[in-house]
């Protein structure tokens, strides 16, 4: 299985996502590069409290986004993400399945750089 900066249209190292304050308290923001391709790589950041972790958003049982609306990625009570296809729920923290169909995979994590107030790719190997 590739990983995930192997995929088609990944952000490279470097790449500017957006500022802190773009993204509310136990919210996500979700972007999408290649958007003209039915290749597009989607991902998410995730804010939890000071804390900020980027998810590629693709469902690891049939690579399907967890979601159909935008920012709708949680459970009925915010406390996980969930995948609407398959109802599979992920960790919030570390992107592990621990119900569904791909319970113990997890969500590709995409390391972010923090530069001041802007988020950014960070680099990875």
């Amino acid at each position: 299985m590739k990983k995930w900066f192997e995929e088609r249209h990944a952000p490279a190292a470097g790449t500017y996502l957006c500022r802190t304050i773009d993204i509310g308290d136990n919210q996500v923001k979700e972007f999408s590069f290649g958007k003209d391709s039915p290749f597009s790589f989607r991902l998410f950041i995730y804010k939890d409290g000071e804390a900020f972790r980027a998810f590629r958003n693709a469902c690891p049982h049939y690579n399907v986004p967890l979601n159909y609306i935008p920012g709708d990625v949680f459970t009925a009570d915010g406390t996980q993400f969930l995948c609407m296809t398959h109802f599979a729920k992920f960790d919030t923290c570390t992107g592990l399945c621990t119900e569904g169909p791909c319970t113990g995979e997890s969500l590709d994590q995409i390391p972010l750089h923090r530069d001041g107030e802007r988020l950014l790719i960070a680099e990875y190997d």
